[in-house]
């Protein structure tokens, strides 16, 4: 088991709010907060019904899971 930093997506608000089911593992959490500010960014025509919690918790994985970091 390796320790790293699982991004956390989630979508919608009130009871309309669902986690992003596709998990992401980065090696750092510079990376990872740096993934989450660039997920949190709205585009055109912002409504209520697009906002969007994005943050990043440690975790522990097998050392063969799929790592996301711009070194890879």
């Amino acid at each position: 088991m390796i320790q790293v930093f699982m991004l956390v997506l989630i979508m919608g608000i009130g009871e309309d709010r669902k986690p992003i089911e596709e998990t992401l593992y980065f090696k750092s959490i510079i990376t990872c907060n740096l993934t989450a500010k660039e997920l949190s960014k709205r585009w055109g025509h912002w409504s209520h019904m697009d906002q969007v919690t994005v943050y990043c918790v440690p975790a522990s994985v097998d050392s063969k899971t799929k790592l996301m970091d711009v070194t890879d």
